[in-house]
């Protein structure tokens, strides 16, 4: 059926992740690796200073930084004067991530994302 909206059970994805999969053009899932918890977001679309961007993404929603309680990770460092300071290499991957505080991991995790993403306006 054309323009049928799939139920969380029906599109296996969790219901606090659906506002996620919105914004990605691929799959949407919670993974773990070494304790931590992330989502991992297959073509997030996302602004960079008023221009579109799509890449993978992951959003650590437990980091162990009591400054840095949660972080987002991208596949490139996108520069923009930002402190890039983390490139660690998870689930087989090289990742990046910049200096970002104040993002509480109280929140939903589209909130987290919305949080990190406020870096690139």
């Amino acid at each position: 059926m054309d323009g049928a909206v799939l139920s969380p059970v029906a599109s296996g994805i969790e219901p606090e992740l659906l506002p996620i999969a919105a914004l990605c053009s691929g799959a949407v899932r919670y993974m773990e690796e070494a304790g931590q918890r992330y989502v991992y977001m297959e073509g997030l679309k996302f602004y960079v200073r008023g221009t579109e961007k799509q890449m993978d993404a992951l959003l650590c929603l437990n980091y162990p930084n009591n400054s840095y309680p949660t972080k987002l990770f991208l596949p490139a460092n996108l520069g923009l004067g930002l402190n890039w300071n983390a490139d660690p290499y998870l689930f087989a991957r090289h990742w990046f991530s910049w200096s970002w505080q104040g993002v509480s991991p109280n929140q939903t995790p589209i909130a987290i994302l919305a949080g990190h993403l406020e870096a690139f306006k």
